[in-house]
């Protein structure tokens, strides 16, 4: 339940100005939100001295996602790259005085990707064709999944998913959560069509198959788990409860946006071959 009060709270403070605004909305929510995301994961796994890595790699989030709301992917893999190589030789002088190792650079430099590069996918996929469309429908899509999984796994959920990981994550309410994702995101397609369509605002190029929507709804749904379980996979083996403090009683930003953190790339990845 708490996952689904995360949801909402991240529907009605970010999704929706994203999803109703123009994508520079966006744009700007996600320069606001990495940094804070990154600043968890960091203030969790680097060693105090080296926290001057993650803010390097933090830095170059405004240059990364400025470039991603362009849909310049060479400049967002250039600025890749020059970061990584700064953290490279910052991270030599840190040793030399004592006050960083290899592990610190393999955390700042996986920054970058998780969760900084991840969600600027988000960014790509919404300055794209129809992605006002499909940002509505990747977070429908993220939302039922938790949803169907949540009341599933707990009526009928009798067989454990990833015991270690987390414990009450059950195969049953995966399966649920697949098929309601399935349906929703379905219905999300049939419903954004129609009311575009009549209103004639924002209406869709493209016609999209429905076994298309469905596979891409029951990966989104696979996906959420995985980002639900790599954040705990985080927090099993640094021995925290929650990433962060932002939210009483519910973690920080990379708390409630660990399952939708991957979504994005999957999305945009399989339009671009599918286009």
């Amino acid at each position: 339940m708490t996952r689904i009060f995360g949801a909402l709270i991240l529907i009605v403070i970010f999704a929706v100005p994203a999803v109703l605004g123009p994508a520079w909305v966006l744009a700007l929510l996600a320069i606001l939100v990495i940094p804070l995301c990154m600043f968890e994961l960091f203030r969790v796994v680097l060693s105090g001295n080296a926290r001057i890595l993650g803010w390097i790699s933090m830095v170059s989030s405004l240059p990364y996602l400025l470039l991603a709301y362009r849909s310049d992917m060479a400049g967002c893999l250039l600025t890749l790259g020059v970061t990584s190589v700064v953290l490279m030789i910052a991270s030599l002088f840190l040793y030399e005085m004592n006050r960083g190792g290899a592990k610190d650079l393999v955390y700042a430099m996986a920054g970058l990707f998780y969760p900084m590069a991840l969600i600027g996918f988000w960014v790509l996929l919404r300055v794209g064709a129809d992605g006002r469309f499909w940002m509505i429908f990747g977070l429908v899509s993220v939302f039922a999944s938790d949803v169907g999984a949540y009341y599933v796994g707990k009526n009928l959920g009798r067989h454990r998913l990833a015991p270690r990981l987390s414990p009450k994550k059950t195969v049953e309410g995966f399966i649920g959560g697949i098929c309601l994702a399935v349906v929703l995101g379905y219905a999300t397609y049939l419903i954004y069509n129609a009311v575009t369509a009549h209103y004639q605002i924002d209406p869709l190029t493209g016609t999209y198959p429905a076994w298309l929507l469905a596979v891409l709804s029951a990966c989104i749904a696979v996906l959420d788990l995985a980002g639900d379980l790599t954040a705990s996979l985080f927090k099993r083996d640094f021995q925290i409860k929650d990433m962060g403090h932002l939210i009483p009683g519910h973690g920080g930003m990379l708390d409630r946006l660990d399952g939708i953190i991957p979504v994005g790339c999957l999305l945009y990845c399989i339009l671009k071959v599918a286009a």
